[in-house]
């Protein structure tokens, strides 16, 4: 795409000393965005992890392959409550777990799951925990 739009601009700005710099400049920037670009799918094809969220009678886990401070695996019997909030003014919204310990840890909104299934599950594996009304209404803070 970077390569179509250079080529654009090169048809359609009129000849200068102005073009003739920005040319110069974009025969530099355009490869080394290109061989970004291209190592990050490297990185992102050679990683190839897959996003596993999992409830049992015993444990609550998450493996995110993209974040390291997005995995844990807690045991269900632990969970005390789960928040789901949303902060007006800045649009940042968030879903937290309560452990018995007082310690919070944030579920991840990065991936695709149905948030009423895991509800359900956690309803099922501790019936204690306290859990939000609907699973896509948030609390505004």
């Amino acid at each position: 795409m970077l390569l179509v739009m250079a080529w654009a601009a090169h048809q359609f700005i009129e000849p200068s000393e102005a073009k003739d710099q920005l040319f110069d400049w974009v025969k530099i920037v355009v490869p080394l965005v290109e061989l970004g670009l291209l190592f990050a799918a490297l990185l992102f094809w050679i990683r190839n992890g897959t996003f596993r969220m999992a409830v049992n009678a015993d444990r609550f886990e998450v493996v995110d392959p993209l974040s390291a401070n997005g995995s844990f695996s807690v045991p269900v019997s632990e969970i005390v409550q789960i928040k789901q909030t949303h902060q007006k003014n800045s649009n940042f919204s968030s879903i937290r777990m309560h452990m018995k310990s007082g310690e919070q840890i944030r579920i991840t909104q990065n991936h695709h799951y149905n948030r009423a299934k895991l509800y359900a599950a956690l309803a099922k594996a501790n019936p204690d925990i306290d859990l939000p009304k609907s699973a896509w209404r948030f609390k505004q803070v």
